[in-house]
């Protein structure tokens, strides 16, 4: 949805199929008005708004300043001033802002880089807003690409609404002044906040979505492939996909370097697993919204689980369906994703209490009604 806003701010007239009340869109939706006013940009603890205006703000001849809470910016942030730099624009960080002052992108004479050891957003952000130009530029990636998979959805979605990206190796060229070929975009549901939901499903009885897709740019879509080597038990007809309570549940071993959102709820999944899970190949799970190793760690530890930290991932060691966690009290680190993974012991018989719940309005706001749950 935020891609897709980010492309209607160029092309006004784009019609955008889909809508979400999460705070996340509702600060983009702001983000752009405030930019088409000439106000400061509020980003909340958005990270996908601030890297997505940064640069969009800066296509704007003027001084910017978008700010956003203190997690947000403890967040990295750096490549951002990197990568602007690079367009010939001036940026400083701050505590709880980046200021930006900037005469309109200047065509680089030399490649851009870009880095990827921490975010596929900045790469996203560069590519996203290149429609339009005056000139043509080129870019390169630099460092392996965690995340790749919202790295690729970007440039599909991008492909398909008629950006032309030239491509030899790890070099990427973007021609001048271009435009969208259409003037509708769907917009998917979010296939993380979904998975939570099938989760659920799993392991409290059934559950229907609607408007399911076949296929997905997003690569969360991925939980689908994830039930079927755990045994859950699912069926899609149509756009109509129904989870239905499923207890024999086998471990895996997964790369979840390219769908990381999955991560803290799929933890909580393997918990009910007859042996134990591993999970590998994504190190910027410690830049998320909390660090996400540790956070889903402590979750696990703290309802009975044994479980081993690694680097890029978790070793869990699954304790069975028939398993009841203790009651204790958790604190999401202001992380919308490891409250809705600590919210879904519930339907084990797990009193958990978790501090300030209405984070998940940061990308579910429905999620307790859904779920049924007082907060």
């Amino acid at each position: 949805m935020n891609r897709a806003l980010l492309l209607q701010s160029y092309f006004p007239e784009l019609k955008i199929e889909g809508d979400s009340g999460c705070d996340d869109v509702r600060h983009m939706k702001s983000a752009i008005k405030n930019l088409k006013q000439k106000n400061d940009i509020d980003c909340g603890e958005a990270g996908t708004v601030l890297r997505f205006m940064a640069l969009r703000a800066s296509r704007e001849p003027g001084f910017w300043k978008l700010v956003g809470t203190p997690r947000l910016f403890e967040r990295p942030q750096e490549d951002l001033v990197f990568l602007l730099n690079q367009l010939g624009v001036s940026a400083e960080l701050g505590k709880n802002s980046i200021s930006i002052h900037s005469e309109g992108w200047k065509k680089p004479l030399i490649p851009i880089r870009i880095h990827r050891q921490k975010s596929s957003q900045f790469a996203s952000s560069l590519l996203l807003n290149s429609w339009q130009l005056p000139f043509s530029y080129e870019f390169e990636m630099h460092g392996h690409g965690l995340s790749e998979g919202y790295w690729q959805m970007s440039v599909a979605m991008a492909e398909q609404m008629g950006l032309q990206i030239g491509r030899k190796g790890d070099l990427h060229t973007i021609s001048a002044k271009q435009v969208i070929s259409q003037n509708q975009i769907h917009a998917e549901m979010d296939y993380s906040s979904a998975f939570v939901v099938a989760v659920a499903a799993v392991f409290a009885g059934q559950a229907e979505l609607t408007n399911c897709d076949l296929q997905s740019l997003q690569p969360d879509f991925k939980f689908l492939e994830i039930f079927k080597k755990m045994g859950v038990k699912f069926n899609q007809q149509g756009s109509l996909l129904t989870v239905f309570k499923s207890e024999d549940l086998q471990p895996i071993d997964l790369n979840i370097e390219n769908c990381p959102d999955l991560f803290p709820v799929l933890a909580v999944l393997c918990a009910f697993a007859k042996g134990s899970s591993k999970f590998f190949g994504a190190p910027q799970l410690v830049h998320k919204e909390s660090n996400r190793i540790k956070k889903t760690a402590e979750l696990l530890e703290l309802a009975g689980v044994v479980v081993r930290e690694l680097e890029d991932g978790l070793i869990i060691h699954g304790v069975g369906p028939t398993w009841k966690p203790r009651a204790f009290v958790f604190n999401p680190d202001q992380d919308h994703r490891m409250a809705m993974a600590g919210a879904l012991l519930r339907f084990k018989s797990c009193p958990i209490q978790i501090i300030k719940p209405e984070v998940v309005n940061k990308s579910f706001p429905e999620f307790w009604k859904i779920l049924g749950f007082t907060a």
